[in-house]
């Protein structure tokens, strides 16, 4: 069965090899967080895989994304003129959870999907002297901050003009 792209752009100087597969849907996601990208994840390729898609989008929650990252990391060493010194160690870490769930109602021709991110960041810091050999004193410090962000997305396709909502929620951030 020929599409209505092979009728209009039959030539000879169209080349139908070229992307012959571009008919078929494909869906790719990557995602990318302080200028660091996970590698691109395919959802689906070609009409099984995007049929398999529809028809598994139950509504149960599945792993998208679980990513540390250190995102702030600083190591001093400073000598002072009675001998001692004093060295700085500072890092800052964050990690993200990101799950989705997909529901399709192909009779109600309906559609849902929610993402609930919980994101926590922690900085730890710390300042020591010390003598030649010896460690006089320490100090330390600890940051922590943690929140969850929800994001709904609804579409109702059965009335016209069809519907959309999204909405957007979040718990208290507690800082530690």
């Amino acid at each position: 069965m020929k599409g209505m792209k092979s009728y209009l752009l039959e030539s000879e100087s169209y080349n139908s090899n070229e992307e012959s597969n571009s008919d078929n849907p494909l869906a790719i996601a990557q995602i990318g967080l302080l200028n660091n990208r996970n590698v691109p994840i395919t959802i689906f390729h070609g009409y099984g895989e995007l049929i398999n898609v529809v028809w598994n989008a139950n509504g149960q929650p599945m792993l998208l994304c679980d990513k540390n990252l250190i995102y702030r990391q600083y190591y001093g060493y400073i000598p002072l003129m009675s001998g001692l010194s004093i060295t700085v160690d500072v890092i800052g870490t964050i990690a993200i959870d990101l799950y989705g769930s997909a529901t399709i109602n192909l009779w109600n021709k309906d559609a849902g999907m929610k993402v609930n991110s919980t994101i926590s960041t922690k900085l730890e810091g710390s300042i020591n002297l010390a003598s030649s050999n010896n460690l006089i004193g320490r100090a330390t410090t600890l940051l922590y901050a943690s929140g969850t962000v929800n994001v709904r997305f609804d579409a109702d396709f059965f009335t016209v003009p069809h519907l959309f909502c999204i909405t957007v929620s979040h718990s208290p951030i507690v800082i530690k």
